[in-house]
């Protein structure tokens, strides 16, 4: 299919104005949304794995000790929080889940080989988020800071894969987004910043209308994320969870409070829920001087507090809960973690620092990447199973038994490739030379969605 360009006069242009249409249904006026219908081979290694990564033992808290410290706060809504199985075929937020696994079955993208680009939707100089998609629609939002103040800045997307990405309906906003949305329950959910006092507005998928906005206390950091009736809203101080349907408050945890400090190491920066209980990790914030110190909360908010509590060394980067272990990036390794009581169940370390933070976790398998290597390991024992000559520079994601990757076979090269790996055995199953910035990838509606530094959406399918 041919390419849709806009230009940024034309983005902007459109984003003014346009055809009414929807997702199902008309968007209203006033400031609801308008729509504007727009027609290399390498080998596997078996290195040993060496310990590093965490220090200490991990400390449970009963019920009443957790309530005390103040760490908790209770609120008057009633979430469940807990991590309900995706329907195949979407990918309705980062990470694809709750758990934080980035995996999906093969039902949600291309398995076989070559790949085929179906079709493309562009922003030219805009900037473009992380898209998600329910089982219909694909959902991001393209940002322009420099627009011009007689124009929005931003506008949330609802694109039509079966339309070859034809935008069925656009929400106009004078913000910045500060994180990819949300699709959860017939809603999308996105947050726009700035950082230090930001909004989440729920816009109605059909449609485009605007259902409500909830205000984040605190410094925005990480993404969004929903786990049964719970939308999950982490500041850098505080896991904030409220009620998905109505925005009322149901309960935050606040790492310093634990032992009421304000320590750098304990600021939020990566969570996964499993089984009703939030895993959160710590470290120092990003752009700051650090030290190798992180944490590892587990918060239960049955017991209304902390389960468990484990100091590391080094920060946290992304978690995931698969397997019945708690799998955590820690800066320049990787651990595994017992959910029930904390126990440090295995660790190993990587040739260079985890940057950015990648992490998939599926079938026994986890999945992690440096600037110049690939590793794949043994969920249960955290033995390396391979590693792959590869610098990955997005995240990694699972599609059935299938690993994208986006980067560099050679780290002095500027070739930038997008391959596919067997999960297993870490074999290449194929890659191709991109030319366009891509920065990350994503698998639903059967397509292999990749976005762009430069304002791009390209959808693959296979030949």
């Amino acid at each position: 299919m041919p390419r849709q360009p806009f230009t940024r006069r034309k983005w902007l242009a459109a984003l003014a104005g346009g055809l009414t249409a929807g997702c199902g249904g008309r968007t209203g006026g006033g400031e609801t949304a308008t729509a504007t219908a727009t027609p290399p081979p390498g080998t596997t290694t078996q290195p040993s794995t060496t310990a590093a990564g965490t220090s200490g033992s991990a400390g449970a808290v009963d019920g009443s000790e957790a309530a005390v410290d103040g760490s908790f706060e209770q609120g008057a809504g009633t979430c469940a929080l807990q991590a309900d199985p995706i329907p195949d075929g979407t990918w309705p937020m980062p990470h694809h889940d709750p758990a934080g696994t980035n995996a999906a079955p093969a039902a949600n993208g291309p398995t076989g080989f070559p790949l085929n680009e179906r079709w493309t939707m562009s922003a030219l100089e805009a900037q473009v988020t992380f898209p998600v998609a329910d089982d219909r629609f694909v959902y991001l939002v393209a940002a322009d800071p420099d627009s011009s103040p007689s124009v929005p800045t931003a506008a949330v997307l609802c694109h039509d894969p079966r339309r070859n990405g034809e935008i069925q309906w656009r929400y106009k906003i004078d913000a910045m987004p500060i994180g990819p949305p949300v699709a959860a329950a017939g809603t999308v959910y996105v947050p726009f910043g700035p950082r230090g006092d930001a909004r989440v507005l729920a816009i109605e998928r059909s449609s485009g209308q605007l259902r409500g906005a909830y205000d984040l206390p605190g410094r925005f950091v990480g993404e969004l994320g929903t786990a049964g009736t719970s939308l999950v809203m982490p500041s850098e101080d505080a896991y904030r969870v409220v009620d998905a349907r109505t925005g009322e408050f149901c309960w935050s945890f606040t790492p310093n409070e634990v032992r009421r400090t304000d320590r750098r190491d304990r600021k939020i920066r990566a969570a996964a829920v499993g089984d009703g209980v939030a895993y959160i990790g710590t470290g120092y914030p990003d752009g700051e001087p650090t030290t190798e110190i992180g944490h590892l909360y587990a918060v239960d908010p049955s017991i209304s507090g902390m389960q468990w509590h484990v100091p590391l060394d080094g920060p946290v980067g992304r978690i995931a809960v698969a397997d019945d272990i708690v799998v955590a990036t820690l800066g320049n390794g990787v651990a595994g973690f017992d959910p029930e009581s904390g126990e440090t169940l295995w660790t190993a370390t990587a040739d260079a620092s985890i940057r950015p933070a990648t992490l998939a976790v599926a079938d026994g398998v986890a999945v992690y990447g440096t600037r110049r290597t690939l590793y794949g390991l043994d969920v249960a024992t955290g033995t390396e199973r391979w590693s792959l000559s590869f610098g990955v520079r997005g995240d990694v994601i699972f599609v059935g038994d299938v690993l994208f990757a986006v980067g560099r076979s050679d780290p002095t090269s500027q070739r930038i490739l997008l391959a596919a790996v067997d999960a297993k055995s870490g074999e290449p199953r194929w890659q191709q030379e991109i030319y366009d910035p891509i920065v990350d990838v994503m698998a639903a509606n059967g397509y292999l969605y990749t976005i762009t530094s430069d304002g791009r959406l390209f959808a693959f399918t296979s030949i």
